[in-house]
Order: structure tokens, then C-alpha cells, then sequence
């Protein structure tokens, strides 16, 4: 079971999906998680999940709330075949920001749990959870936990929301000239905006963006890679750097939950 739900209204602006996934035998083999630029919340109730990545490889174990920054590289999930369920929190891609008083930089690539992120109050959190025992519960208690951060901290930057919005509509092909040229900051600004807002550059961004929509959208619609790429060698380039494989070997893969996550 994989249901997707949506996030109370005071939350829309930041948090693009909520899921909730239950299965007797764990997650699916074969589960490859292409970057998305989004940061991620995932509450493992039953079971473990694990994730590997060229950087790490971390557990979350039962009854922890975890956070997950933003990545530049892809990132595989394993259960043992048991018994499990999960639900995870997308974040738009500023969106983590409004809600934790880190650098974004500090967790990008990597997996916290909450009590390493927030202290005390992440720790406290995570008890309330494992004492709530319906999943939908666990989930409105988060939201709770995450509107009450939203109104303390209230953090925004517009030149970094107007840079994504810029990259985002662009679908990854707007330069770093042409951010420089639209905002009237430099580079260097632009990056170190980037940096603790998100956690990666500008730069990674873009190609990010421009994978997913031939990852999501146009590879589905056939559209030609050259209407986003050089050539075709940067195309396979850039996707084995954001999968692992090469698009013919991916082809072959079944890997729908992945490609929700």
C-alpha cells in the first residue's frame, strides 16, 4: 500500500507530498532514488529502512524520525523483508529551510535523526510518536510539530525563492550568468545564498532540475535530449551521475516506488 496524501493548508507552500507505505515484505528490490533537490522527513514505525549512497550508508531504525537534505547523488533503499511501514514528508526545495535552524549545507547529502537536528525538542517529538498508534495520527502530530517551527523561526529569503523560481520554470537551463544578470548579485553571493538555504549551488541545481523534467516528464513524451543537452554523451553522463546507471541499463530496472520517493 502506497497512498499519498496532502499536507494541511498552512504547510501547501512548503511540503509538496506526504506519503504513507505499508507491505508485508518491505520495500520492493531494486529501489534507485534519482536527487530531486527536495529534503525529506522519514518516520519508519515498522521495520528499518536503509539508504546507500556514494557517501554513506545510514539506517533509520523503528520509531525514529529522521531527516534527509538535499543530495547530488543517488541514493538506494533496502528493508529487511518483513513486516514495515513508513511515511515520508517531501519539502519543496527552500522549504526545509523554514523549518530548521541549521545551515542547510550542514545536512545536505546526509541523514539525521531528529534529535541530532533539533535537540531536545526533536527527542521529545520522536517519544510522542511512538506513542501515537495510528499512522495518520504520527502524521498530523508532525505537521503540528513543523507549523509551530514555521511561525517561531520565520525564515525567508526572497532572492533565493526568486533564483528557484527562475531555474524551476526554465526546467534547469537558466545559467549562472543569467541569475547573476536577473538578480544583480554575483556568482559567489548567489552560491553562498545556495549553500545555506538548500545546501547545494546554484549550478547543481539547474542540472538537477533539467534531469528530473527528462526523468519525470519528457523522456515519457519522447522529446529529444537536445532540447536539455549538449550532445548525447553529456545526457549519459549526467544521468549515470544522478542514477548510477546508464539510461539503457535503467530502462530494464523496475523502480516505480523509487521514483516516487
Amino acid at each position: 500500500m502506497l497512498l499519498f496524501l496532502k499536507p494541511i493548508a498552512e504547510l501547501k507552500e512548503y511540503i509538496t507530498k506526504i506519503w504513507l507505505f505499508e507491505n508485508e515484505q518491505g520495500l520492493p528490490a531494486n529501489n534507485v532514488v534519482a536527487p530531486n533537490a527536495r529534503p525529506k522527513v522519514i518516520i519508519p514505525y515498522i521495520n528499518t529502512i536503509t539508504t546507500t549512497s556514494a557517501y554513506a550508508t545510514r539506517t533509520c531504525s523503528e520509531g525514529g524520525i529522521y531527516f534527509i537534505g538535499a543530495r547530488d547523488v543517488p541514493v538506494a533503499l533496502t528493508t529487511p523483508k518483513a513486516r514495515t511501514g513508513s511515511i515520508g514528508i517531501e519539502f519543496t526545495t527552500a522549504g526545509a529551510y523554514k523549518f530548521f535552524s541549521h545551515s542547510m549545507y550542514e545536512l545536505a547529502n546526509d541523514l539525521f535523526s531528529f534529535g541530532d537536528c533539533l535537540g531536545k525538542e526533536g527527542s521529545l517529538l520522536q517519544k510522542e510518536i511512538q506513542e501515537l498508534p495510528d499512522p495518520y495520527d504520527k502524521i498530523g502530530r508532525v505537521q503540528e510539530f513543523l507549523l509551530l517551527k514555521l511561525r517561531t523561526l520565520q525564515r525567508t529569503n526572497d532572492i533565493v525563492d526568486y533564483s528557484i523560481g527562475l531555474i524551476a520554470k526554465s526546467n534547469g537551463l537558466v545559467g549562472v550568468r543569467d541569475l547573476e544578470r536577473k538578480t544583480g548579485y554575483t556568482k559567489r553571493y548567489l552560491d553562498l545564498l545556495f549553500r545555506d538555504h538548500l545546501g547545494i549551488a546554484p549550478k547543481t541545481l539547474a542540472t538537477i532540475f533539467r534531469f528530473q523534467y527528462f526523468y519525470k516528464v519528457a523522456g515519457n513524451q519522447k522529446q529529444s535530449i537536445y532540447d536539455l543537452y549538449y550532445d548525447e554523451s553529456h545526457f549519459i553522463k549526467e544521468f549515470k551521475r544522478y542514477t548510477g546507471f546508464s539510461p539503457g541499463k535503467f530502462a530494464s530496472i523496475k523502480n516505480e516506488f523509487g521514483k516516487n520517493f
